[in-house]
């Protein structure tokens, strides 16, 4: 079975359901290793080139799995399957990610694990404007990167997120490499604070003291 990275591996460790489809599959590494450890029971392998797609065929025949993997050749989430009950989208922008969801037809109760590799502000604020729930998050570090793994739910509440909550994430993991990350972002901003005077930046700064004294009390 094939070797996958850190963030793949992550995302797969939330990834349970009886029929998911992944967005992007990047050669149907999730969906094959989601079927192997038999945390699904038919997945849809979907992206919206044919040349991907052909990597994910291969993949999907090298392991005898045609009969458990379908793969669709589809513009995002348009034109998915209704009996998925999960959705897999990452290694994209939020702002990709965004219009994806913009263009497609997420049902009701329908899963979501999401991971943007930027912009990931405009993604908690386009879900907590549209009836999405941010039930956790974790953040990983895979090839000297931070990524956040949302783990969201369309339920149509209203889900009311802070400042701090759209910039650091809702419901997350505070594990070492969490706290890790705000180390990184906040002396990130430090460095940018000692050639300006953004009075944002210092309130981001105030923001993750405060999360880092949560995480300790």
């Amino acid at each position: 079975m094939n070797k996958i990275s850190t963030r793949l591996n992550e995302i797969l460790e939330w990834v349970h359901a009886d029929v998911i489809a992944d967005i992007g599959c990047d050669h149907a590494y999730v969906c094959v290793h989601a079927i192997l450890e038999h945390k699904a029971l038919k997945a849809y392998a979907c992206d919206v080139a044919q040349g991907p797609l052909n990597n994910a065929i291969k993949n999907i025949q090298e392991h005898h799995l045609e009969d458990k993997i379908i793969p669709c050749l589809l513009d995002g989430i348009q034109g998915l399957s209704k009996d998925v009950n999960q959705i897999i989208i990452s290694g994209m922008g939020g702002k990709l990610i965004i219009d994806i969801l913009k263009q497609g037809d997420v049902l009701l109760n329908q899963r979501l694990i999401l991971s943007p590799h930027k912009d990931s502000f405009a993604l908690r604020k386009y879900l907590n404007e549209n009836g999405f729930t941010i039930c956790r998050e974790k953040m990983i570090y895979d090839g000297n990167h931070y990524y956040p793994i949302l783990d969201c739910i369309k339920d149509n509440d209203k889900q009311v997120l802070s400042l701090p909550e759209l910039d650091f994430g809702k419901n997350v993991c505070m594990n070492d490499t969490y706290l890790d990350f705000l180390d990184f972002t906040e002396k990130k901003y430090l460095e940018i604070l000692s050639k300006t005077n953004k009075t944002e930046l210092k309130e981001k700064i105030e923001y993750i003291k405060e999360i880092r004294n949560q995480s300790i009390s």
